[in-house]
Parts: structure tokens; sequence; C-alpha cells
């Protein structure tokens, strides 16, 4: 349940135009602290916090020369380019930041305790069906130069929402997980693992956080340890590729996962992701659930879904916010582009796969961090092996990812959320 406390709005609404950005840091902190549903519903915390973290971002961005190499304008323009490298990966990385922030360089992030505090990210769609997994490289980076905690979800590939709440009980409860050490690989019951200690904070990936969503309405015992959500690219409110894709497989009455992924139904899986792996279809096969994987992700069933439950996440009291991408057809793999034209009718913003709107959790004030220019491929993925890129360009992941990830951290540690 939300705290109830009295925030000094004040002190921070002064602080902010005397530009003592120390003193917005640490009010904020306490804010969010005291009370952090409260605090994100006043508008002041509620933009600061987004400016607080496309701050910090580029901030961590400036430090990675392949990052600052690829924000360089065109050539021969860089030859000449008098911009600074916060301003060149700034406006790079995220969509439409304004000259404001990017003139207003503040302080390095203020990290506080990190605590016992461990990060439990869970994956998307078709996940360890594809060449890489989310993140994969970076998880080990993370871990060591923070010390924190990174479970990885093993949550199965093709089967629903509610279904997949399993997978995350198993992280959150018993460790049980994908691994995000130097080795490739799972932790499973046989390893005897060590379920996280303390508080949890939760991400997720595409559809990873409608499980996530799914959970949190399961699981609200659970809330006491939670400290946050964060949406990744998440499709809270569903895929309009899902809709279509369902709707021409939903009246199939058996599914077999080894003929039909090969047959009919891969083909149409494919047009989500035509580089998925059909080799890697090996674990397992008795809880594949395509109808139900692609129903929990039609739009119509997350709205439903979001109306249901609104009132228990309003309830719960746990601070939520999201990242999105934005991309145009120039920038997605080639067998990508129709997807993202279409898509272009309902979002001129999308992601390649989801819209603005179908990001973003429920809630009233849910600070939108980030907006970044990227498809949705290249916000969580390592770049994909040259065989498995059909001929595509566009897979070389020029997104700061590891920048991205460590200014969560140090974001969320600033503000009180990772104690």
């Amino acid at each position: 349940m939300a705290k109830s406390a009295k925030i000094d709005v004040g002190a921070i609404h002064a602080a902010i135009g005397r530009e003592d950005y120390l003193t917005v840091i640490d009010e904020v902190r306490a804010a969010m602290i005291a009370d952090p549903i409260a605090a994100m519903a006043d508008p002041t915390i509620n933009d600061w916090l987004g400016r607080r973290y496309r701050d910090i971002f580029p901030q961590e961005a400036v430090s990675d020369s392949a990052v600052v190499k690829t924000a360089k304008a065109p050539f021969p323009l860089h030859l000449v380019d008098p911009r600074s490298a916060r301003e060149r990966v700034a406006r790079r990385m995220i969509k439409d930041i304004s000259d404001e922030e990017i003139a207003s360089e503040l302080p390095p992030p203020q990290l506080g305790s990190l605590g016992t505090t461990t990060l439990v990210f869970a994956p998307g769609l078709l996940t360890g069906l594809l060449p890489v997994l989310a993140f994969q490289s970076l998880w080990p980076r993370i871990q060591r130069r923070f010390g924190i905690r990174v479970i990885a979800v093993d949550s199965h590939p093709m089967r629903s929402s509610e279904d997949n709440v399993a997978d995350l009980e198993n992280a959150i409860e018993r460790g049980i997980s994908v691994r995000t050490d130097l080795d490739a690989g799972y932790i499973t019951e046989a390893d005897s693992p060590t379920p996280p200690e303390g508080d949890i904070l939760l991400m997720g990936y595409s559809k990873g956080s409608p499980d996530i969503l799914t959970l949190l309405a399961r699981r609200p015992d659970l809330a006491p340890r939670i400290r946050g959500f964060i949406g990744w690219a998440g499709a809270v409110g569903g895929s309009y590729a899902a809709n279509d894709i369902y709707a021409k497989i939903k009246d199939n009455k058996n599914i077999d996962v080894m003929t039909d992924m090969t047959g009919s139904l891969g083909r149409q899986l494919f047009r989500l992701a035509p580089v998925v792996q059909l080799q890697r279809v090996n674990r397992r096969l008795d809880e594949y659930d395509v109808k139900g994987a692609l129903n929990s992700l039609t739009t119509t069933y997350r709205d439903e879904f979001i109306a249901e439950n609104q009132d228990q996440f309003e309830e719960l009291g746990i601070p939520m916010f999201f990242m999105s991408g934005a991309t145009s057809i120039f920038d997605v793999p080639w067998f990508q582009v129709q997807g993202t034209f279409d898509l272009k009718k309902h979002d001129k913003f999308n992601d390649m796969q989801l819209t603005q709107a179908q990001a973003r959790p429920p809630g009233q004030n849910v600070p939108h961090l980030a907006m970044f220019n990227a498809n949705h491929w290249d916000l969580s993925y390592d770049t994909f092996p040259w065989y498995a890129t059909m001929g595509s360009t566009k897979l070389k992941n020029p997104f700061a990812r590891e920048a991205a990830l460590a200014a969560i951290v140090l974001f969320m540690s600033e503000i009180g959320l990772m104690d």
C-alpha cells in the first residue's frame, strides 16, 4: 500500500527555480521515500523524474567511445560538427529531446545505498527462440559494476501471461532463472538456487511487462517487497500485429508445436520475427500455448485486463515508470518495414511493434522517462550473428543499451528505490 506522508513540494519548486539541483535531488528523494505515489502525482516532481533520467543517460553514454562515434553527424558534416559529445549522444539516442534539457547539464548521479534490492527482468515473446537473449552480454557488466543481483526470468517463449506468472514466481521465490553471469544456460531447481533476498525491482520488456502486471494482479501479497516496476518497451496495451495473427489462428482446434511451427503457424509467427530459430524449440515443449500467448497480447485482451485490475494496481501503491522506443522504416530490418509502416497509421512514433500508448503502464501519473530513438529489438538485443540477419544491415544495435541500463540503476538509487 502507498504510504501517507507530508511532502514539501514547495521546497522542490523553489530549488528548481534557482537551479539548486543538489537540493532538488535531495528533496525528490525524500518525497519518493515518504510516498512515491503522492510524489509522482505532483506535476513538477513527475516532470523532474523524466528530466533527471534523460540527463543521467547521456552522462553515462558519453563515456562509451563507440556510442559517441555512432552519434556523430554523417560524413562530411561530422568533420565540422561543433556539438559537444553530450549533445550528439542525446540527440541521437533520445527522440525529440529539448534544447533546454541538453543545455542544462545536471549534477552527476547521487548514488545511494543499493542495499539488497534485486533487479528481476522479464523478457518478451519468443525469448530463447531468437539468436540472442535480451541484454545477454550486459547483465554481467551491470552486476560487476554496481554489486547488485540481476535475475532474468526463465519465461516460456510462447504461452499466456497468466501461465508465465509461474515463471516469475519461480524467479522471485525460488531463484529459478536464466543465468546472468558469464556463463550461458539456466539455473534450475537441481542447482539449489538462492531466491533474491530483500526487496525487488521489476523490469519487463515487451510481453514481459504484461506478464509482470498479471503477477501483480494475481499476487498482491508480493507488493511489500516490490520497490517499483519499469516498463521497457512493454506491450502493456497489446500489439496490433498480435491482433491480426491471433485472428488467423484462433479457430485452429489442435496445434502441434513441432509440426505447426514449421508450417502455416510458423509462417504467421515469422511476421513477428522471421529470424526465429526453430531448432531452439527444444525445451518445455508440453507448455507451448501459441493461441494463449498471442491472445494475451491482443489489444482487446490487454484493455480488458487493465480495466479489470486498474483499481487494484492503484491500491498496491507500486511506483511505475516506462521507457519506449520510436523508429522509422529506414531504421528497421527490411522484413519489418511493412509492419512499421502499418503501425504509423496508429502512431508515427511507433517502435516497429508497439505504439507509445501501448507501452504505457496503468496509472494516472506514470513518468515517461524516455522515448528512445531505437526500434523494438535495438532496445534490448545484442547484435544478431551475421547468419541470422537475413541480409539486413539494421541489426547492428547502435543504441546505447549499457548506458541506459546503468542509468536505470543510478536513477533508482538516487530516488531511493534501491536501498
